[in-house]
């Protein structure tokens, strides 16, 4: 019985959560390029505590410098630090996540090797 009952509880609490989510969470999911989320890890994280500010602010800077492996880790460390986050925040980050990856991939089909390499170790990382 409780089985049964999980799916549409699941399904009932991600509704409201997404229902009750602000313009400004609209605004948090706008960023469709690289750039776009750099300029949004600043703008969303201004009032953070300092430590979330800084990451924040150096995967700004490394997304900025086409240096994505700082990006990525920097990323992977406010992920890291998703029950400090507000929703929008987490938002900007789960969104500078996806068009990270949206950028390396468009380096290696430009044939950028360093690129490339980072997707291969990515894919091997996620295999293993």
């Amino acid at each position: 019985m409780i089985n049964n009952l999980k799916t549409p509880l699941f399904a009932l609490s991600l509704g409201l959560l997404l229902g009750g989510c602000s313009d400004v969470t609209e605004e948090a999911l706008q960023a469709d390029t690289a750039e776009e989320s750099a300029s949004d890890l600043i703008t969303f994280f201004e009032n953070a505590d300092s430590k979330l500010k800084q990451l924040a602010k150096t995967a700004s800077d490394a997304l900025d410098q086409g240096n994505y492996p700082l990006a990525i880790q920097s990323i992977n460390q406010l992920k890291a630090n998703g029950a400090k986050l507000t929703t929008d925040q987490f938002m900007v980050v789960s969104e500078a996540g996806v068009n990270v990856q949206s950028a390396l991939i468009e380096a290696a089909e430009n044939g950028d090797k360093k690129a490339q390499m980072m997707l291969n170790m990515q894919g091997a990382a996620r295999r293993n």
